[in-house]
């Protein structure tokens, strides 16, 4: 009996982690949204994962993207790493998670620029592209 409830009681602490864990799906593609608060334009555009897109002397590189499954509470999060290469010295602005659903919380606010994420999402065509460049080689 005593056996029994050590088993369960195992059960129950690593079901939820299992489940937690397996609630996000993997993408390929990040949109984001660009300010320019200099000339008050407001750009979106679309970076995919392991590449790099130029916001005027910004250099934003898209690590992970990932989006919760469509039954659960949608969100979007993003691992970016954005240099300011204004000058000869390459400056870290932002390196870390930037999450869809609350942009004030994790966005990357400059004097000049504001870079938020609006959406993660798997591109198969660009998927297709990459597996067929990979069996290429």
């Amino acid at each position: 009996m005593r056996f029994k409830n050590i088993i369960l009681g195992i059960i129950f602490i690593i079901l939820p982690v299992n489940a937690y864990a397996s609630s996000w799906i993997e993408g390929n593609k990040a949109t984001l949204q660009g300010l320019d608060k200099i000339t008050a334009r407001i750009k979106t555009f679309e970076v995919f994962v392991g590449e790099s897109y130029k916001f005027g002397v910004l250099d934003i590189f898209v690590k992970r993207c990932i989006f919760s499954k469509p039954i659960d509470k949608p969100e979007s999060l993003a691992f970016i790493i954005i240099n300011d290469d204004s000058d000869r010295l390459s400056e870290v602005k932002f390196n870390g998670w930037m999450f869809a659903s609350s942009p004030a919380l994790s966005a990357l606010e400059d004097s000049v620029y504001d870079i938020s994420i609006l959406a993660c999402t798997n591109d198969d065509k660009h998927s297709k592209e990459t597996s067929s460049l990979n069996s290429n080689e």
